[in-house]
């Protein structure tokens, strides 16, 4: 809840991205998000869409922080270390491309809308 909100609304869906494995989840309460840090060259088992991934080695290395879980949790770095500019680089690159996919859908729905008026404004003055 308290700090997973935002990654959440960001990475959208549980995924691997190179060596990090986000989970995306929610509850009763609000939005769940986690990180997992995967050894080199392994891929992700996936033991479904809000669950960490099945791998033993796996390192949960962003999650509930301190508090209740379901109730109280604030999301924060378990583990910190070099990988946090890394991760927080895949994060950063992924809200702008999901700003430019907002922007692009706002541009074609105003290039549609204007394409009809104009239609319709044809259509009008040739009367």
């Amino acid at each position: 809840m308290n700090g997973a909100r935002q990654f959440h609304s960001i990475v959208k869906k549980t995924q691997q991205i190179g060596r990090f494995y986000f989970v995306c989840g929610s509850h009763a309460r609000g939005k769940t998000f986690r990180i997992y840090l995967l050894p080199k060259g392994e891929k992700a088992i996936s033991n479904g869409d809000s669950n960490p991934c099945l791998n033993k080695d796996a390192v949960e290395i962003y999650g509930i922080a301190f508090g209740q879980p379901g109730w109280s949790e604030t999301y924060g770095w378990i583990e910190k270390g070099k990988w946090v500019d890394d991760v927080m680089e895949i994060i950063n690159d992924l809200d702008v491309k999901n700003q430019e996919a907002i922007l692009k859908a706002k541009n074609s729905k105003l290039e549609k809308e204007k394409a009809e008026k104009e239609k319709r404004n044809t259509l009008l003055e040739d009367y």
